[in-house]
C-alpha cells in the first residue's frame, strides 16, 4: 500500500496532449494561479496491470475531451483544470488510500477505475467525504444507484447484455446458453443480468466464472466443453482474452457452438484467427459507426495527435472529460452539490451519439452497437457495424431514486 499519493499534472492545453502509457509534467503560468487558483481533478486508475491497455485509451480520450470541452484553453470559467493521475496498480486497498490522499489534498472531483472492483469499492467513499465520483469504463452495474455523489462516464454490464440479446433471440428459444466470465465484480454482473435477459427468451443459462488469476485456460475449456452450450455468451476483459480464445479454439469451442462476445481493443481483432470473422461482437464503440461532429473531432484529434484511431474506451474518456467540464461550469469547481445537479438530467452530444445522465440513479442511457468482423484485401480484420441499439432499447432498469 502507498502511503502518498504520486501526483503528475497534465495541464489541458494542446501542447498537452502528448499522453501515451504515462502521463507529462508541467506547471500552470504564476499569473494564471494568482488570479484564479487552478480546479484540481484526481484520476485513480490501474496504468499497470491487466487493465492498462484500457487505461491508455481511456486517458487518451479524456485529453482530447478536455480539449473539446474547453475550446482548447484548459479553462473553465476562467480556471485552469489540473489533473492528476495515479496507478492503483489493480488494487483495490491502493486505490482507496490514492482517493483519501486526493481527498486530503482538497480534490472535489475524483475519477476512475477501468476495474469495475476498485470502482464498486471507491464509490461509498464519495458520498463519505462529499465529493464527486466518476468511474472510468468499468461495467458493473453497481456503480448505477451507487449513491447520490457517484457517476459513470461508461456503459454498465446490462447494456452490453441487451445488445447480445437482439442475437439471442434471432437464434430461437429452447437454447443452452453458458455465460462465461471472470470471477469479479465485472463477470458476476454478467451473470445475473444475463440469467434474467436469456432466460427471458426461453433459454436455459449456465455459467462459468474462472478466477482472475488464471493464466492456464486449458481446464476451463474443457470444462466449457463438457457442458456442450449451444451458446457461449464471452464476457472477458483484459490481456488474458488471448490465451483464453487459444484454448477454447484447441478443444473445438468454437466449431461446436456460437460464440457471442463484446468487441475489445484493435489489438485482439487478430486474436480468435479466422474463428473471429464468424462471432456475433457487441460493441460499445466502433469509430467508424457514429457520424457526427463530435465524433469527428475525435477522430482528428486521435489522429493528429496519437497517430491512431479511437479504440474501445478512447470515447468513454472523452465522454468523462466533458462530464468534468459540465460539473466544474455548474458548481464553479468546488461546489459539490451543484455540480450534482447539473449532471443528473444532462443530455449531450458524445462521441457514439447522445447520451443523456439519467436523474435518477445516474444511469449513462447510450447507444450500443451490433458488429462483424470483416477481412480486409491485406488480411486485417476491421469492424463493420450491422445495427445501432438505441438508449432506449439499452436502457438498464432504474436503480434508485436519489430524489431532488
Amino acid at each position: 500500500m502507498r502511503k502518498n499519493v504520486r501526483i503528475t499534472v497534465v495541464p489541458m492545453v494542446a501542447a498537452a496532449l502528448a499522453l501515451t502509457a504515462s502521463v507529462g509534467t508541467a506547471s500552470w503560468s504564476g499569473a494564471a494561479t494568482k488570479s484564479k487558483p487552478p480546479v484540481k481533478v484526481g484520476i485513480v486508475t490501474e496504468k499497470t496491470g491487466i487493465f492498462s491497455a484500457y487505461t491508455t485509451e481511456w486517458l487518451q480520450g479524456v485529453n482530447i475531451g478536455l480539449k473539446y470541452a474547453t475550446k482548447g484553453t484548459g479553462k473553465v470559467n476562467g480556471q485552469k483544470i489540473s489533473l492528476s493521475v495515479v496507478d492503483d496498480a489493480d488494487n483495490p486497498t491502493t486505490a482507496a488510500t490514492d482517493f483519501k490522499s486526493f481527498v486530503g489534498a482538497g480534490y472535489k472531483i475524483i475519477g476512475g477505475t477501468v476495474d469495475s472492483s476498485i470502482a464498486t469499492e471507491l464509490a461509498p467513499l464519495a458520498p463519505q467525504n462529499k465529493v464527486l465520483y466518476i468511474s472510468g469504463p468499468a461495467a458493473a452495474d453497481e456503480v448505477t444507484g451507487a449513491n447520490r455523489y457517484t457517476f459513470r462516464s461508461g456503459r454498465q454490464t446490462y447494456q452490453d447484455v441487451q445488445t447480445a440479446k437482439s442475437y439471442i433471440k434471432a437464434l430461437g428459444t429452447g437454447k443452452t446458453v453458458l455465460v462465461l466470465g471472470q470471477d469479479f465484480a465485472f463477470g458476476q454482473s454478467y451473470v445475473t443480468d444475463a440469467t434474467a435477459a436469456f432466460g427471458s427468451l426461453g433459454d436455459t443459462v449456465k455459467s462459468l466464472l474462472v478466477p482472475l488469476t488464471t493464466t492456464d485456460f486449458t481446464p476451463t475449456a474443457l470444462q466449457v466443453q463438457a457442458m456442450h452450450p449451444d451458446i457461449v455468451f464471452l464476457a472477458w476483459a483484459g490481456a488474458t482474452g488471448a490465451p483464453l480464445a487459444q484454448a477454447l479454439d484447441q478443444q473445438g469451442i468454437f466449431a461446436s457452438s456460437k460464440v457471442i462476445t463484446g468487441l475489445a481493443n484493435v489489438a485482439t481483432y487478430q486474436f480468435y484467427g479466422t474463428a473471429g470473422l464468424k462471432f456475433n461482437y457487441l460493441s460499445l464503440y466502433n469509430w467508424q459507426s457514429p457520424h457526427n461532429a463530435v465524433n469527428d473531432y475525435l477522430i482528428k484529434n486521435m489522429r493528429s495527435t496519437y497517430h491512431q484511431y479511437p479504440d474501445l474506451f478512447t470515447a468513454d474518456g472523452f465522454v468523462w472529460a466533458q462530464m468534468v467540464v459540465r460539473a466544474i461550469q455548474t458548481g464553479q469547481g468546488t461546489n459539490v452539490l451543484k455540480m450534482i445537479k447539473g449532471l443528473e438530467g444532462w443530455t449531450f452530444q458524445a462521441p457514439k451519439g447522445m447520451q443523456t445522465v439519467r436523474a435518477s440513479d445516474h444511469a449513462m442511457l447510450q447507444p450500443m452497437f451490433q458488429v462483424q468482423l470483416v477481412s480486409s484485401v491485406t488480411g486485417v480484420y476491421q469492424p463493420v457495424t450491422l445495427a445501432t441499439l438505441t438508449s432506449v432499447q439499452t436502457a438498464p432498469p432504474v436503480a434508485a431514486h436519489f430524489g431532488g
